[in-house]
């Protein structure tokens, strides 16, 4: 009984093991790697294999050195530094306030020294234009009366 207990958990515990083993690997092509299959092969056919013997197996070492220019890499690639917010930064204060503020608080204020320009420059129209038709006014009566006075010189 001691012998099938052992043997199913051993079997229970092999199994996950089995069913996590990774397929067997796609072959790779060399030439879709940018490398140069050649210089390889000509590299391990200059370097002599050094043998060392540890005694129980014969094991053969070889050190390949590959020579490449490495991608240019673009850390800031999609990055305007320039002009405006970084991206996936934090919030200004500016952001927070128009954020928590109410729309019906954030409404434009209404523009009240240029409407009271405008009633100035109004204003001062309508009295400047009543001041011109009073002297036109006192002109004719003078005229009419007889008397010689220069004309005013004020326009409508």
């Amino acid at each position: 009984m001691r012998h099938a207990a052992t043997f199913l958990l051993l079997l229970s515990l092999a199994t996950p093991a089995a069913a996590r083993q990774d397929p067997a690997p796609e072959p790779l092509d060399a030439t879709k790697m940018g490398v140069s299959l050649a210089r390889i092969q000509k590299g391990l056919r200059t370097q002599p294999g050094t043998e060392t013997h540890d005694g129980t197996t014969l094991r053969l070492q070889f050190q390949v050195q590959v020579f490449g220019a490495s991608p240019a890499i673009d850390v800031f690639k999609g990055f305007d530094l320039l002009h405006g917010d970084v991206p996936g930064t934090a919030p200004s204060h500016q952001q927070m306030i128009a954020f928590w503020t109410p729309k019906a608080f954030s409404s434009p204020t209404a523009p009240i020294l240029a409407m009271a320009l405008w009633a100035s420059q109004q204003l001062w129209k309508k009295t400047k234009k009543t001041a011109c038709e009073e002297d036109v006014a006192s002109y004719r009566s003078l005229v009419m009366q007889g008397v010689s006075v220069s004309a005013p010189r004020c326009t409508q």
